[in-house]
């Protein structure tokens, strides 16, 4: 059984969707554009493909500062809806 990306509830398997709600796509939509709106520029062109090779020294500190924001952010949402421990 899947569970919802933002609150972990089980998501039935008719629903095509990490996320189990409008309220938790809401959540998830707003916490992608405020770390797509905080978080640094990277810097080339080629940072997403070809797994980071050709990457700068700058590019890779802004990837990682983009990482560590918003892991942050979902810190936030893990407040509200901590994530169960699973055995």
């Amino acid at each position: 059984m899947r569970k919802c990306d933002v609150c972990h509830k089980e998501i039935s398997r008719e629903l095509n969707s990490i996320v189990c709600s409008e309220r938790c796509s809401e959540i998830r939509l707003k916490v992608h554009a405020i770390t797509d709106e905080y978080t640094p520029t990277h810097g080339c062109a080629n940072c997403w493909g070809d797994l980071h090779e050709g990457c700068t020294d700058e590019c890779r500190r802004e990837f990682s500062e983009a990482i560590i924001f918003g892991r942050k952010v979902w810190d936030i949402i893990r407040v509200i809806y901590p994530k169960e421990d699973t055995p």
